[in-house]
């Protein structure tokens, strides 16, 4: 997680939209939404992943659509998701461990709306 991350998503919070952040490793899911809220104290933030509980899971998108949240960081599970339209930008953490067509699926997610959307690939530092 990086500074220009933070800057990312604080660009589409001041255009009043929301964040799709993918980081696909369930185990360190908590870890990195601790590092958003530190870059961006302003921002909602949920966790959503296919481990959790049906119903917790549903809450989670529920809030995330109904706009109480701002972030939703999440596992590929999004890939299939509902179309949120005030989600316009997705920033895709370790891009370096999905193929070409994952991330063409996954930057379809963002972009459905008369706004501008963004995908942010972001690689692990050398």
């Amino acid at each position: 997680m990086s500074a220009s991350s933070g800057d990312a998503i604080n660009r589409e919070l001041a255009r009043q939209g929301q964040v799709y952040f993918l980081h696909n490793r369930v185990n360190s899911i908590a870890t990195m939404r601790d590092k958003i809220a530190k870059l961006c104290p302003k921002a909602r933030c949920l966790i959503g992943h296919g481990q959790m509980a049906e119903h917790e899971l549903e809450e989670v998108m529920h809030n995330f659509v109904s706009g109480a949240a701002d972030v939703l960081i999440s596992t590929t599970i999004i890939e299939s998701g509902l179309d949120i339209p005030n989600a316009n930008t997705i920033i895709i953490d370790r891009a370096d461990r999905f193929g070409l067509a994952d991330l063409y699926q996954l930057r379809g997610r963002v972009g459905r709306a008369q706004h501008k959307a963004y995908a942010y690939l972001m690689l692990r530092a050398i």
